[in-house]
């Protein structure tokens, strides 16, 4: 046996003694333990990522061929990221080989080797998400099914048949289980479905093509029915390794399993930070991983680098509410802060003005830059209010996770009505309003605004049916109906006019063109409606908004990296990012956690500790008395993760004033 030269014994002893200098215990056990399989449960702000670069660095500088080493990340940035800090560590020279990326871009590498055994060449095309779309409309086209214009806007144009058919096949199911337990409604259209689907399948084979999820499943498939495949690959890989386990889904976990039977499998993530499983995540994978393998070590990172001690009391006296986790308490590597603050608003009027006031405070008086304080909450329709707050204070700010207020879809449909009411020759107010209509298209739209536009008055002449168009007359009626409601009621009366509107067509509209997330688009409507009261014309309320909107076009303008932002965002887009100081609005039953929400509080009350968990220094908790829902004011209780804290957890501010 040859011995080990006293220049490798050195290297290798130095190696030892940088990782024990730059991780801590616990890190250090997780990249440093042996060929055993690991579950490091990593809370927020304690390292992760770096742990899991210094074990991949360290296999390698312990003499593991890079081809037997399968990095997963969850983005092709982290992998880069990931690779490159491996490079610096082993001295600046990375050994080819290392089979790293996302689960995505190694399933479609596994398949274009072996092209030929799933039906396709090797130079196949991956669709996005438009280009499903395309083929879904194609294959319906040709299946010749009798689908209303209706059913095909909803299940071609909105999406919901795509959105189907990805969340069964993430979720490792047949259609013909999937829908009678996740969409009972639509089980009537299951043989009709399967149809659709048998003619789109063949016309992905034909086109040489798979979808986005088909880079799972097929490559699933693929080891599951080729023995001598999965031999192949379950002897190459040695050490299996996967970042954010619990963002993984059913046949991701399966993957990981199979190709890894005779792997040492080392995964980070944390438990109390999977939040979404809308998107298919299973928090089963990492809670189940240790009765999975035997072999199994868990490793808690606890220590957290990112927050103070009393922003942790909090989180950890949040998420031990849950039944279903891993129990872990963070501990603070930092210096004492001050207390996380809750702030009792008399609504949410008050609640937005509060919060500028508090940023101007924190700007002006602290000198903290803006792209250090985010504001966050649960849907992105609680922004509205505090967006026009920020606008008249001329304070910049990116939204991420969510359109900015004025350029919602739903939002415009509303202001392009308005806009006819007060300016009857408002062309492009017309035509969105119009193309709304069944039967009305461009071309039908363009023949009627030429005659309509020739009439002094053309609100009257289309309520007294001077115009009559030549096709679409049954949405032509209906949009007549609609705004002879709205005419009668003159314009003195926003909330009115808007929920009338609501209370016209344009509410099955709205119902039938967004069916996900109609309740989060009608209590946006409602909040516009509520920002309109305090307007005392259709006037005063249009041209206040055009000045905002100047306002929003010229931010968009300004949208560079090396300005100083304000960041305004939901939780599940902050996941992963980290500010000094954060708001946190919304704070109402009803609202964090929603309705829809109580069904899996386990889940709401995760992505609460993710929103505590990304604040450094200041941590501000928002809840109001009052709101504006159901078009009246209501009173609401704080939210639930709210009432179950200690008192000690936070320092509360009551304001009585009802001044805004």
């Amino acid at each position: 046996m040859e011995r080990p030269s006293a220049e490798k014994s050195t290297q290798a002893s130095n190696w030892d003694e940088k990782m024990r200098q730059e991780l801590n215990e616990e890190q250090c056990l997780f990249a440093t333990c042996g060929d055993r399989s690991l579950l490091g449960i990593a809370g927020p702000g304690s390292g992760k990522t770096r742990a899991l670069t210094y074990r991949v660095a360290n296999l390698l500088q312990k003499g593991v061929p890079p081809h037997r080493v399968m990095l997963v990340t969850f983005t092709n940035k982290a992998a880069e990221e990931m690779k490159e800090r491996v490079k610096e560590l082993l001295g600046g020279t990375l050994p080819s080989g290392l089979w790293e990326g996302t689960f995505h871009s190694l399933g479609a590498r596994f398949l274009r080797r072996h092209a030929s055994l799933v039906n396709r060449s090797p130079g196949f095309s991956i669709m996005d998400e438009e280009d499903r779309k395309a083929m879904l409309r194609s294959a319906l086209a040709e299946s010749k099914i009798a689908f209303s214009s209706q059913e095909k806007n909803i299940f071609i144009k909105r999406g919901i048949l795509g959105r189907i058919l990805s969340s069964a096949k993430n979720s490792g199911m047949q259609l013909s289980d999937y829908l009678p337990q996740h969409e009972p409604a639509l089980v009537d259209y299951l043989e009709a479905f399967t149809k659709v689907l048998s003619f789109y399948e063949h016309k992905k084979t034909l086109a040489n093509s798979f979808d986005f999820d088909d880079l799972l499943t097929e490559w699933l498939r693929l080891l599951e029915e080729n023995e001598s495949v999965r031999a192949r690959y379950q002897e190459q890989f040695s050490h299996i390794l996967v970042d954010e386990f619990q963002d993984t889904n059913i046949i991701q976990n399966r993957l990981v399993l199979l190709l890894g039977k005779f792997s040492a499998i080392s995964l980070v993530g944390d438990d109390s930070q999977s939040i979404y499983s809308f998107r298919c995540a299973e928090i089963g994978n990492i809670l189940h991983f240790p009765h999975n393998r035997e072999d199994c070590h868990t490793v808690k990172l606890i220590q957290n680098y990112r927050s103070t001690p009393q922003i942790l009391e909090l989180a950890n006296c949040s998420i031990e509410n849950n039944v279903q986790q891993v129990p872990k308490e963070l501990v603070s590597t930092r210096s004492d802060g001050v207390k996380p603050r809750l702030y009792i608003a008399n609504d949410n009027f008050q609640e937005a003005r509060y919060i500028v006031n508090a940023i101007e405070d924190l700007y002006y008086g602290n000198g903290q830059n803006l792209k250090d304080i985010a504001v966050l909450y649960r849907s992105s329709y609680l922004s509205q209010d505090l967006e026009m707050a920020l606008l008249n204070k001329k304070i910049p700010y990116l939204t991420f996770g969510g359109l900015k207020f004025l350029q919602r879809a739903h939002i415009k449909d509303i202001l392009a009505w308005l806009k006819i009411l007060y300016n009857q020759w408002d062309e492009l107010a017309w035509q969105r309003v119009a193309l709304m209509h069944e039967g009305i298209g461009e071309a039908t739209f363009q023949k009627l605004w030429q005659k309509l536009r020739a009439y002094p008055q053309p609100i009257s002449a289309a309520l007294q049916k001077e115009v009559i168009p030549s096709r679409g007359a049954r949405g032509w009626e209906e949009l007549l109906q609609t705004l002879g409601a709205l005419n009668r009621l003159g314009t003195d009366n926003v909330p009115q006019l808007i929920r009338t509107l609501m209370e016209s067509s344009y509410g099955n509209y709205l119902r039938q063109q967004y069916p996900d997330d109609y309740t989060e688009r009608g209590l946006g409507i409602e909040r516009l409606a509520a920002y309109g009261g305090r307007c005392s014309s259709l006037q005063g309320f249009l041209e206040s908004l055009l000045l905002e909107e100047s306002l929003i076009l010229d931010t968009i303008k300004d949208e560079r990296p090396e300005k100083d932002f304000l960041t305004l965002t939901t939780i599940h887009s902050a996941k992963g990012k980290e500010w000094k100081t954060v708001f946190l609005i919304g704070l109402n039953d009803g609202r964090f956690p929603p309705p829809q929400g109580m069904n899996n509080l386990e889940e709401e009350r995760r992505l609460f500790y993710v929103a505590v968990t990304r604040a450094k220094d200041d941590l501000f908790l928002l809840s109001s008395r009052q709101e504006y829902r159901r078009w009246e004011s209501l009173l609401t209780g704080p939210s639930t993760f709210i009432k179950e804290l200690p008192f000690h957890c936070y320092e509360i501010i009551i304001d009585d004033s009802s001044e805004y």
